[in-house]
């Protein structure tokens, strides 16, 4: 059920839950919890289950909410055994001048309804007096001085706890961020008392279980996890959320018996663009995107054929929230050339960091780490301290790559040729006509390296070239330093055949780089530079995997070439999007390979080729 987080919805419509309630037992050896994880991943379903097995109220419904499941078959003797004080911070406004009023409006609803839920147990008298409070800190301070002494037990759980923080980090900067986050800003006295709550020998509050996306809140609110424990890099909880390889199969086979698409193309789908993110180690299992998944599988469900876009619509507005993060005052920041990085080389090695604060964002370790935090990137290796980070899949590949562009786009305006590109890209597709998607590369690649430190001016090219392509979306996987005959090439464009079987030509590029305070090459030198990526496009394209893969058919013609691009005429690049039917059985047919070599001499192409 796409977009739905209440438990009991769920189990009174049979909807598809995958269990992971054994892992409560697990979580009951921390009283005081925070669990991080990327937006979209079941962190608010989580919250909703612990509220259902935890909460007093729920003791006669506990058959039918958990009746089948592993922790309903041998319950804990915490069960049902709490009154459940719950928030969901996602529901505060996020702008700096109503998100105070509208957290105190949020906390004092919840509370209110805490004690008009459960007046029968803590008595009239005291719900009358949380009642009668007049603002979120009096009400939280009025509750657990009624609870205290007694025989109730509270457990609060925060959903989202730093949704509406990030934002306004995001998009009305850090001096308003920090006004919520230190000092006396409110955000932070609520954590204040919250924290003061969990002290003394008779505090009522006995568990406390957060979610949120990043530990930078966190830290900034309570200097350091000193008031609970980040369980989010602890093996044990490493799959808590999110669906694992045979989760994912189990809802392809089911789907596709009943909808009638094609199991195996779905299955492939889901898995490269939704899937291998591991959290807290490289060994950790892979677990996939739970929500977009479901919105996949939703979409093929209701039209049996592959949505237009297998990004999620809901995602892509998450991530754009970040963009503020690779540039400051209309200035490309160090954390840009972090990104840059790792569109380019594909990895990053740092060590993880579990906390840090908003301000210390800026150094390198700290912005590498957020990354994973924000789930752009995932853990790929380990070697002693330091991670090895990778892009998890070709969604967040694309939102990655992504920043780039938007990133220029703020300061250079280069918005509608990304579209360009997009055009050019289905042309190519379909005729296998390159000049017009590399000239308008070459003209973007120019501007922007004349505005850019050319220090390390071959990387500059080779991760705008690869973010453009990504950005522009259209038919192919962009690949990047990717092994083929034994070798690595540079770029690669790989049919998306599985969507879209009528794609006919792909292709892989070769790129050269003279620096630019050298002179520029001369035909002879030219020819030799060709010469030498030839050798190097005649290995890469050999590959049995890659032909099997790409269903290679035929090398296309070399008598494409042209000098010094200044950009193309698309003509007919406007052309329907290609079609994707899941239910089409029909092969695939040949595809024409493309080898292109592309020289640049600084910013400059200077020799653009098929050979």
């Amino acid at each position: 059920m796409y977009g739905v987080a209440d438990y009991a919805m769920i189990r009174k419509k049979n909807g598809w839950f995958v269990d992971r309630t054994a892992k409560i037992r697990d979580l009951e050896q921390t009283a005081y919890a925070v669990f991080l994880r990327p937006r979209r991943f079941g962190k608010s379903l989580l919250t909703a289950i612990l509220e259902a097995y935890y909460d007093v109220a729920c003791a006669e419904r506990f058959d039918s909410l958990f009746s089948g499941t592993d922790i309903g078959g041998d319950p804990t003797e915490e069960r049902n055994s709490y009154l459940v004080l719950s928030f969901d911070f996602s529901a505060v406004e996020k702008s700096p001048e109503t998100a105070q009023q509208s957290f105190s409006t949020h906390v004092c609803g919840r509370i209110d309804a805490f004690a008009r839920k459960y007046a029968g147990r803590i008595g009239e008298a005291s719900a009358s007096r949380i009642l009668a409070a007049r603002n979120s800190t009096d009400k939280m301070n009025v509750l657990f001085d009624e609870m205290k002494g007694t025989e109730n037990s509270i457990y609060v759980i925060i959903d989202e706890y730093d949704n509406f923080t990030n934002t306004i980090l995001a998009e009305s900067g850090q001096a308003a961020y920090e006004l919520l986050c230190h000092g006396g800003g409110f955000f932070k006295q609520f954590f204040t008392i919250v924290k003061s709550l969990t002290t003394s020998l008779d505090a009522p509050l006995k568990r406390l279980f957060i979610t949120g996306v990043s530990p930078v809140t966190m830290d900034d609110v309570t200097s350091g996890f000193n008031i609970g424990t980040n369980i989010s890099l602890d093996p044990v909880f490493a799959d808590f959320t999110g669906f694992r390889h045979d989760d994912l199969r189990a809802i392809t086979d089911y789907y596709a018996a009943h909808c009638g698409f094609d199991a195996e193309r779905a299955y492939d789908t889901a898995i490269r663009w939704y899937d291998n993110y591991r959290f807290g180690s490289a060994s950790a299992p892979s677990v996939a995107n739970t929500t977009i998944v479901l919105a996949f599988f939703s979409h093929l469900w209701r039209t049996k054929q592959f949505p237009k876009t297998l990004i999620d619509s809901n995602l892509r507005t998450d991530y754009a929230k970040i963009r503020h993060l690779v540039t400051l005052d209309r200035r490309l920041n160090g954390n840009f050339h972090v990104l840059e990085n790792l569109v380019a080389g594909g990895r990053l090695s740092e060590p993880l960091v579990e906390s840090f604060q908003a301000h210390e964002m800026s150094e390198r370790e700290n912005f590498t780490s957020l990354l994973y935090w924000l789930g752009i990137t995932t853990i790929t290796g380990e070697d002693f301290e330091t991670v090895e980070f990778g892009v998890p899949n070709e969604t967040l590949k694309h939102l990655a790559a992504k920043m780039i562009p938007d990133a220029y786009s703020d300061i250079y305006r280069i918005d509608g040729r990304i579209f360009d590109i997009n055009k050019a890209l289905v042309v190519f597709a379909r005729r296998g006509e390159w000049q017009g998607f590399v000239g308008i590369l070459s003209q973007i690649v120019k501007e922007n390296f004349a505005v850019r430190d050319a220090v390390e001016g071959e990387k500059v090219v080779q991760s705008t070239l690869v973010a453009l392509l990504v950005a522009a979306g259209g038919p192919y996987f962009v690949k990047h330093e990717r092994e083929a005959g034994g070798g690595f090439y540079d770029i690669a464009l790989e049919p998306q055949l599985l969507r879209w079987p009528e794609i006919a030509h792909a292709a892989l590029i070769e790129m050269k780089y003279v620096k630019a305070g050298d002179p520029a090459p001369t035909p002879e030198q030219l020819e030799k530079i060709k010469a030498e990526a030839i050798v190097q496009l005649d290995q890469y394209s050999a590959d049995p995997a890659l032909i099997a893969e790409w269903h290679i058919g035929a090398a296309a013609g070399s008598d494409k070439s042209v000098a010094s691009p200044k950009g193309t005429t698309l003509g007919e690049a406007a052309l329907s999007p290609l079609h994707d039917d899941v239910a089409a059985t029909s092969a695939a047919p040949p595809v024409a390979l493309h080898r292109l070599v592309l020289v640049f001499h600084g910013g400059e192409c200077v020799l653009s080729e098929e050979v």
